[in-house]
């Protein structure tokens, strides 16, 4: 359900922000300066584009994994078994059918890791910038 409502926007804002950051990079490099990623500009947009990823593939699994309304349906389509699913949750993302946990290990580290990444780089970006002085070149 959540990859009809989610998945068109989502899809658009990471094709958007891969375009902003090729952009940005053709722009410094077309200015003769090397692409930083460590400027506020490319870390948003590789922000957003980590974000828009994340809806995607909770998107994508919520839809595959998820019991929804019928929920012996899902556990005869993904296990081959026609019971209810004993347990579900959607964050982090669960489903179990006959004591077998049928939503895969990498989605919900997937969920997950572009936003710590995120939170982490930017700190460590702008430490970096501050430290490492180099010529503005462009904005």
């Amino acid at each position: 359900m959540f990859l009809v409502f989610l998945g068109p926007p989502g899809a658009l804002v990471l094709i958007a922000a891969g375009y902003g950051l090729v952009a940005h990079a053709v722009r410094r490099i077309r200015q003769r300066c090397a692409p930083r990623l460590a400027s506020p500009r490319p870390l948003g947009l590789v922000s957003v584009a980590a974000l828009s990823a994340a809806v995607l593939v909770f998107g994508y699994a919520d839809a595959w994994y998820s019991p929804g309304l019928y929920g012996d349906k899902t556990c005869l389509a993904r296990m081959g078994v026609r019971a209810h699913p004993r347990s579900s949750g959607h964050f982090p993302l669960s489903t179990v059918c006959s004591g077998v946990e049928i939503v895969p290990a990498w989605v919900n580290p997937a969920l997950t890791a572009p936003a710590v990444l995120t939170l982490v780089a930017v700190p460590v970006a702008y430490a970096v910038r501050r430290l490492t002085a180099v010529p503005v070149c462009g904005g």
